[in-house]
């Protein structure tokens, strides 16, 4: 059955990539490592993947604290052997999205200004499966407008306690953000942040995100520990959301945090 799964993920793959006219590959480690630094919120590691070639050309030390896994042995056909089978069985359906939106949705010059974003499980080397949010985003684009290189940002957010919900999102960089309709098949816009989240609130919510404790907030900001739960009922009554998980939840997938 886990194959079946893999041969639909290749097949969204190969249905658009195919017959990909390579441009000069990118790699300059700082550059990538600066990318993946603004895209991480905790415990990561990221990774090179190349559609030309289905090769990984590079991938973070991060791997051996995330997964337990080295990072020589962090390979594609490693990747699909990690995953909880509820979602390898659903990732197709998410990679679909992502390569109809980067290929039909945006013009070839946004291509390299969209991440995409969702959550999946992922076994670690002692049997275990954390919750990792997956972010990734094209850093080169073929001679013939194709997806060449993505960096993909694995981090561990499983002390969030975040839904397994199969959503998918676009986050732009000073563009407009979409969720993916899966009832509709199409991608609907987000509309801009209008939770009138304060600074100091921001603060706490990315600081929740990094696994710090109410304690540890209080400390750093030098403030009370009831004044950081005043805070938090302040950003449930604000976002709507009924608990942290949800609001936390919601703000990666719209780009707030």
């Amino acid at each position: 059955m886990r194959k079946a799964h893999i041969k639909k993920v290749f097949d969204v793959w190969g249905a658009v990539m195919q017959n990909i006219e390579p441009a000069d590959s990118k790699l300059v480690l700082e550059i990538v490592d600066s990318i993946a630094s603004l895209f991480a919120t905790g415990n990561f590691y990221y990774y090179v993947l190349n559609f030309a070639t289905y090769n990984i050309d590079y991938v973070s030390e991060g791997t051996q604290t995330v997964l337990g896994i080295p990072p020589n042995q962090f390979t594609l056909e490693k990747i699909f052997t990690l995953f909880h089978p509820e979602d390898l069985a659903d990732l197709h359906r998410k990679e679909r999205a992502s390569v109809n939106f980067k290929m039909r949705k945006i013009d070839v010059k946004e291509i390299t200004k969209y991440k995409t974003v969702y959550i999946f499980r992922f076994m670690t080397a002692d049997g275990a499966y954390k919750t990792i949010l997956h972010q990734s985003k094209a850093i080169n684009v073929s001679k013939n407008g194709k997806v060449q290189q993505v960096i993909g940002v694995h981090t561990d957010v499983t002390h969030l306690d975040l839904p397994i919900d199969h959503k998918v999102s676009f986050i732009g960089d000073r563009l407009p953000n979409y969720h993916y309709n899966e009832a509709n098949d199409s991608f609907d816009l987000i509309e801009e942040n209008k939770i009138p989240f304060t600074k100091r609130e921001l603060g706490i919510l990315k600081a929740i995100v990094k696994g710090n404790s109410t304690y540890s907030i209080a400390s750093q900001l030098n403030i009370s520990t009831n004044t950081i739960h005043t805070h938090k009922k302040n950003i449930l009554k604000k976002s709507g959301c009924k608990n942290t998980s949800e609001v936390i939840a919601k703000c990666l997938r719209e780009g707030i945090i």
